[in-house]
């Protein structure tokens, strides 16, 4: 069996921060729509990391393309093949930033815009679509069967999702030092968390029983090389003891304060991170495959 080496830790990077950015738009859009007054705080938050930390992704993404650091003119091309999830997704990207400047302008007192209901909902649509294309962007490799697997868009949604709450409540919490009540956004983050917990053990048991390369991807992850990092940093530290300390806090048998709500939010992004830093180091080419790229 070959891990893949083509994608390296930058990539991870990227889908980390897109993820981040795109989520933490999203709940700041469906929250606007919801009660703006109520969540405004948290909507400030999200608006002062969703554009740039999507940008910084897009510069880690720009720095595995090569040639598109120094000869900026060539990433035209990515828009040249309509047929290529590439260029769909580099369009979904840039939609995005441009509408997340624009709302963050706009939350932030920059700027007017006359149907702010029309703006949350694209960017609902759009973040939904950039948090799912950091799982196609893998898929679309066929040489490597465990990033094929249906449940890993709706996995990176909703970790992108999860994610960007707690970056938007950190920045909220040390940065704008707001207490304001969101607890409608804060149970919805623990029913999240939960649920990528479902969702990572699910993909791990079918890639049990897929092909060779796909059990041995999961294999590498839940007992091989990985298993540390996967069980200990992402499974306990980053899912297991956050969803624990949400739930106590939502059951009212704990009061978290301000530091350990602000660190169990940072340990939900290292989660965040080290499910695709491993998804993407798992990864195992094909034998056919594998064979082809020997000669």
């Amino acid at each position: 069996m070959v891990h893949q080496e083509a994608f390296e830790w930058y990539i991870a990077v990227y889908l980390f921060l897109a993820g981040v950015g795109a989520g933490s738009m999203v709940v700041a859009a469906v929250a606007d729509m919801y009660d703006r007054e109520k969540y405004l705080s948290f909507i400030k938050a999200a608006s002062l990391i969703g554009m740039p930390l999507v940008s910084i992704g897009i510069f880690f993404l720009y720095i595995d393309l090569g040639q598109g650091m120094w000869k900026p003119w060539l990433l035209i091309f990515l828009f040249a093949n309509p047929a290529s999830a590439i260029t769909w997704g580099t369009a979904i990207l840039t939609i995005f930033t441009i509408l997340s400047f624009i709302y963050g302008a706009y939350n932030l007192g920059y700027l007017k815009i006359g149907c702010s209901r029309c703006l949350n909902w694209l960017l609902i649509i759009t973040g939904i679509c950039t948090a799912g294309y950091t799982a196609v962007l893998l898929g679309s490799l066929k040489a490597i069967p465990f990033w094929h697997q249906t449940a890993l868009p709706i996995l990176f949604i909703i970790s992108a999702t999860s994610t960007g709450i707690s970056g938007a409540m950190i920045v909220k919490l040390i940065f704008l030092k707001s207490d304001a009540n969101i607890k409608p956004i804060e149970t919805a983050h623990l029913y999240l968390i939960v649920l990528e917990i479902i969702m990572l053990i699910g993909m791990m048991l079918i890639a049990l029983q897929g092909v060779p390369e796909m059990k041995y991807a999961a294999e590498s992850l839940l007992f091989g090389d990985y298993a540390f990092l996967f069980w200990f940093l992402l499974v306990f530290t980053g899912l297991l003891v956050p969803a624990i300390a949400f739930g106590m806090e939502e059951a009212h048998k704990l009061h978290m304060k301000t530091k350990t709500v602000v660190t169990l939010e940072i340990m939900v992004l290292l989660g965040g991170y080290l499910m695709r830093y491993l998804i993407i180091h798992a990864g195992v080419y094909t034998k056919k495959f594998a064979e082809y790229i020997v000669r």
